[in-house]
């Protein structure tokens, strides 16, 4: 899974240690119930579509999978586990690997998009050893093509740069570009932001507001609840996943990683690293 980076092995199963631990010290532990989890994928290629597959096939007979609109609503009486599937990048290889999978188990899904790098291979920051960095993302007629049914479109800014790194001014472009772009080439309004790289602030989700975004995707690894307003938390999620941590996952156990990473952030802060 990407949020454990070049860590390795080790780390990746010292989280897990830790999601199984709270797994059985809070309410996840009770199977979710209640839990509304929304996970981040990017592309998936060939090679990882029987294991996407089979992490959507466990959605369906586990959980109930929603789109956003649904799946942020509460309801103090629905014990059920809900499950919001997203894509960031709009990659071609969804066109092949996942979507029709999605469309087989009734899983609706929304895909974010570039519209300035449209048809493209990625422009922006990557790494030349990324895996993604040779995949190309889907063209204008590709997305009105998936655009309707159980496959909703929102943006993914215009050129696809962190956020938080821009002026006030560079910000409103990015939003209000990418959504008119969106708009136009669809048909339809265009509500949902997913943030490039997760980069986020009160500056950012005050632009989204403005600019008439009602959900903004962050790479936050929360529970979503109706208190964080118009931010959505999001658990990094790739087909990949050993099928414990996509059963964690999905019942909020990795939930412990977003005040972790405050707390880490505010030492760092404090420290001037």
């Amino acid at each position: 899974m990407s949020a454990y980076g070049k860590r390795g092995l080790f780390v990746r199963a010292l989280y897990l240690v830790v999601a199984g631990v709270f797994y059985l010290l809070t309410g996840a532990g009770r199977g979710g119930r209640g839990k509304r989890v929304v996970l981040c994928y990017h592309g998936v290629p060939r090679e990882q579509r029987e294991r996407f597959g089979r992490q959507m096939t466990r959605i369906a007979d586990r959980a109930v999978a929603c789109a956003a609109e649904a799946c942020g609503t509460h309801d103090p009486q629905d014990r059920s586990i809900r499950v919001c599937v997203t894509f960031d990048d709009a990659f071609e290889n969804l066109l092949e690997n996942a979507l029709p999978i999605l469309d087989s188990l009734g899983i609706p899904a929304t895909v974010f998009v570039v519209p300035g790098n449209l048809g493209r291979t990625p422009q922006w920051r990557i790494s030349p050893s990324h895996p993604e960095h040779r995949e190309k993302i889907m063209t204008a007629e590709q997305l009105r093509g998936i655009c309707g049914g159980n496959i909703a479109i929102g943006s993914h800014t215009q050129t696809h740069p962190a956020l938080t790194e821009l002026s006030a001014e560079q910000i409103r472009w990015e939003l209000a570009e990418s959504k008119r772009n969106l708009e136009e080439m669809l048909g339809r309004e265009v509500v949902d932001l997913a943030l490039p790289h997760g980069a986020c602030s009160d500056v950012v989700l005050d632009v989204a507001r403005e600019k008439g975004y009602r959900r903004v995707y962050t790479l936050e690894p929360q529970v979503w609840t109706q208190s964080d307003g118009i931010a959505v938390p999001r658990f990094s999620m790739s087909p990949n996943a050993w099928g414990i941590e996509f059963y964690l996952t999905c019942a909020g156990a990795y939930a412990w990683l977003g005040p972790w990473r405050r707390f880490v952030r505010a030492i760092r802060r404090r420290t001037g690293r």
